[in-house]
């Protein structure tokens, strides 16, 4: 059943069609790739945990990725794979590429990455094959042309970790590759046979099948590589084959692929709906992870699905093409003999229509399939189109080149957003959601393309160009560590919060934040748990720290005098008397008897450094001295039972401000007149024959 019905027929290109739909897919960035005298293209292999994208393209003499050129003479066209990776704002970061010998071809390369962004590529070669620094052999003597598998790890940093092999005297094919969440590489493969002969495939020198008629096998593997279990698919005619595998979220395995007859896995057996009449019909299989089937069906639609999603509700969504009439659901979708019908539909767990839309073509145009990727149960799909064609009920001319469109399906199967391009020419070949749900657009292009303000020009108007483009939906969340600094020591850089990993410099952290001791740039990410980054550089530059030291703790007398000082190298300097010299003079009178803390804080550039030392003077004995008033106002008296020199009187800096001799004691008492002096506190030293004695005095 159908959830929307759009009317619009239009027949003057594509600028008046994309006014019935809305518009809001912005291309943001696009990067190409170029063959000198032939076409290429680009696929999307994987995006790593870093968001990076990694594309493969398929070449012969010559391939270009900005300055980076490989280069290979006597080859075919599309003799070799490149392998390249691109930031996800659209900057090379380095490629490699897999090549054999003249007259050999590499075939259907494919890519997966785990999280410590180790590469795991296997792919399809001839006699041979050369990967970065190692020549990879074939397992046995081969049939003429007769390709066989490998699978390699590779660290971030292009170096082989292991490889592996798999062979047999006929054709074996690899149909994908995927890791799980906890870590196991799925990959199904095909091994050709036609029923006249007994053939033997050698998996990795750690297992081995005998087979008659074509089998396929589903493998489960380790990261280093082992085989920990397989999985036979095969059938009672030649024909079967995998078309498509995917994971979901809780790592069960769905495969799907075509065959003519009953389809055993394992000691399982689904059935054909038409046994025996040599009709072709897609199956699909619901796979855990220990390989035992979770369910399977090969519905009686005769058509071809080609890609394939799982939502985390076991619903079902596939795109293809009809071969002939199908019954599907409650409608009927008619192939005619002019015309090319392709479908993108949902089902339910139970393999149901829950909906579908078609697009329909002339013949000689080809078929066209979508491209899908799914977010949750929101379906995304590009294609290709060109002439009169028809898609979600709606028929318009694009004219005599291909454009690339991209659209956006809702749960219920209504189109919600689709955009296509203006180009010369321009054929998606895959699209895929990124770590932050933008999307990723492959395909070849040649001419001039408009996607959003870019325009691009390919190398001659002959040939295509391969091209990856990028489609934001959403803009990062913006955070900012900081701006430029100078510190000194350290800093703690602090990470917003909310989120699974935080990073430093590719480094993982144990927490948001980390202590920083050395100057540099640093970059500061942090990443949800599917992998969308969000970073902000900061450079730092650190100043070692200093330390200063005036000495120990010490006692002095109330006559004595002590210097403390520190290095006439710094920008400033406080004590705690309010000097800013950086050398002061302290006598124990300006102080008095008691225990005092004396300071002082440098600065120099962006550091500060300080040291406290306890200056103690003791009480002086008793010495038969009294004064009084104390407080006074304008007269003091003193009282002494011991003969006195003289005395004198000192201000808080220690100044002397008056003195008097003994010719004004009278019956031992000296007078003494304040009155020209201010109010505050002041010290008297009262000096003997044989030693001097100190009382603090307040004038009011």
């Amino acid at each position: 059943m159908k959830f929307k019905n759009l009317i619009l027929t239009i027949f003057f290109g594509f600028s008046l069609f994309s006014s019935g739909f809305s518009q809001n897919l912005e291309w943001e960035w696009s990067a190409q790739n170029t063959q000198k005298d032939a076409s290429a293209w680009s696929y999307i292999l994987d995006i790593d945990y870093q968001n990076n994208i990694y594309t493969g393209t398929q070449y012969g003499d010559s391939i270009f990725f900005g300055d980076t050129l490989f280069a290979h003479t006597g080859y075919y066209d599309w003799a070799n794979w490149a392998i390249a990776k691109y930031d996800n704002q659209g900057n090379f970061l380095n490629a490699f590429d897999i090549t054999s010998i003249p007259n050999n071809n590499i075939y259907e390369v494919v890519l997966a990455t785990d999280k410590d962004m180790n590469m795991y590529i296997a792919c399809e070669f001839q006699q041979l094959a050369y990967l970065l620094d190692s020549t990879i052999y074939h397992g046995n003597v081969p049939l003429p042309g007769a390709p066989e598998i490998f699978l390699a790890k590779i660290t971030p940093s292009l170096k082989i970790e292991w490889i592996r092999i798999i062979s047999s005297p006929t054709q074996d094919n690899c149909c994908g590759l995927a890791i799980s969440s906890d870590n196991f590489i799925y990959m199904p493969t095909k091994h050709y046979g036609n029923g006249t002969s007994i053939h033997t495939v050698n998996y990795f020198d750690q297992d081995s099948a005998v087979y008659e008629y074509t089998i396929c096998s589903l493998l489960k593997i380790d990261l280093d590589g082992n085989l920990v279990w397989r999985k036979e698919l095969f059938s009672n005619r030649p024909g079967i084959t995998i078309k498509d595998m995917n994971i979901d979220n809780s790592n069960n395995i769905t495969l799907n692929g075509y065959l003519r007859d009953n389809l055993y896995y394992s000691d399982d057996t689904i059935f054909h709906p038409h046994m025996g009449e040599n009709m072709y019909r897609s199956f699909i299989l619901e796979i855990d992870t220990s390989g035992e089937l979770i369910s399977g069906i090969i519905p009686d639609w005769y058509m071809a699905l080609a890609e394939t999603k799982r939502d985390d509700f076991g619903n079902f969504y596939f795109a293809g093409f009809v071969w002939d009439t199908v019954y599907f659901g409650s409608d009927t979708l008619t192939k005619h003999e002019d015309s090319t019908v392709n479908i993108l539909a949902k089902l339910n767990s139970d393999y149901e229509p829950v909906w579908h839309q078609t697009t329909k073509a002339k013949s000689a145009q080809g078929s066209y399939y979508f491209h899908i990727d799914l977010l949750q149960d929101t379906l995304f799909f590009a294609g290709r189109c060109r002439s009169i064609f028809t898609i979600f009920d709606t028929v318009f001319n694009v004219g005599p080149s291909y454009e690339g469109f991209i659209g956006q399906v809702t749960p219920n199967g209504e189109l919600e957003k689709f955009t296509i391009t203006n180009s010369g020419e321009f054929e998606t070949r895959g699209i895929k959601l990124d770590n932050c749900n933008n999307l990723m657009v492959s395909g070849r292009f040649k001419g001039n393309l408009y996607l959003g303000q870019d325009t691009l020009g390919s190398y001659s108007f002959g040939v295509f160009d391969g091209i990856i483009s990028k489609i934001k939906r959403y803009d990062p969340y913006d955070f900012s560590i900081g701006s430029d600094t100078t510190v000194c020591d350290s800093i703690i850089l602090v990470g917003p919060e909310g989120y699974q990993y935080y990073y430093c410099n590719n480094n993982l952290l144990e927490q948001s934040r980390i202590n920083i001791s050395e100057s540099g740039e640093y970059v500061f990410a942090c990443t949800n748990d599917d992998g969308c980054w969000t970073t902000d550089t900061i450079n730092i530059t650190v100043q070692p720290g200093f330390t200063i030291n005036i000495g120990q703790d010490t006692i002095i007398k109330l006559l004595d005098t002590i210097y403390l000082s520190v290095p006439d190298i710094y920008d400033s300097c406080l004590w705690s008397t309010g000097s800013t010299e950086n050398s002061i003079k302290i006598t124990g009178s300006t102080l008095g008897s008691g225990n005092w803390k004396i300071w002082v804080e440098v600065i120099h550039g962006v550091c500060t450094a300080n040291d406290t030392i306890q200056l103690t003077i003791p009480e002086l004995p008793d010495i038969g001295v009294v004064v009084y008033p104390n407080p006074a106002y304008d007269v003091l008296y003193l009282f002494s039972e011991k003969e006195i020199e003289k005395i004198e009187i000192f201000d808080f800096r220690g100044k002397s401000i008056i003195m008097a001799e003994n010719q004004n004691l009278l019956n031992n008492q000296l007078k003494i007149d304040l009155s020209n002096i201010s109010s505050g506190i002041y010290f008297i030293k009262i000096y003997f024959n044989d030693f001097v004695g100190i009382r603090k005095i307040i004038k009011l």
